[in-house]
């Protein structure tokens, strides 16, 4: 949601297609509004606030919210994946990102083993002490882990 900081408009090259930059990346993306939303999404119209991505717009659930131009959206928003904890092996490869309270992303055969048989059942209480658990247990087999808010 914040990357109306970074993500600008530039310019338009005709209908639904957009000049955009991604002002952390340099990198220069012609952008297109997906089908569903070029009837509804206008830039210089926009029901969200200043700071969120211009092409971040209300879904149709309340409380949701869609990026109209996904399939041509900027390098920099493709590799970006929203995570509240990062897994490393000892070599510094991710070995798993954990979205959420508890949902873990691996193909990593041991952190997945670790994480059903002593992290699962703990995932219970604050996020700081199911969190704080996790490290506990993930560290001294080698992980290194990255906690964000």
């Amino acid at each position: 949601m914040g990357m109306g900081k970074y993500v600008k408009i530039k310019g338009s090259m005709g209908p639904n297609t957009y000049i955009s930059v991604h002002e952390l990346s340099n990198e220069t993306v012609y952008a297109t509004v997906e089908k569903p939303y070029r009837t509804t999404f206008d830039p210089d119209e926009r029901d969200t606030p200043e700071e969120w991505c211009p092409f971040l717009a209300e879904g149709e659930e309340e409380g949701t919210y869609v990026c109209v131009i996904h399939g041509t959206r900027p390098g920099f928003c493709r590799d970006f994946v929203c995570a509240s904890m990062r897994i490393y092996t000892q070599d510094g490869v991710e070995a798993g990102k954990v979205s959420g309270k508890g949902s873990l992303v691996s193909s990593d055969a041991q952190l997945n083993t670790l994480w059903k048989e002593q992290i699962n059942p703990i995932i219970t209480g604050t996020d700081e002490a199911w969190k704080t658990k996790a490290i506990e247990v993930l560290e001294p087999e080698g992980y290194r882990i990255e906690v964000y808010d």
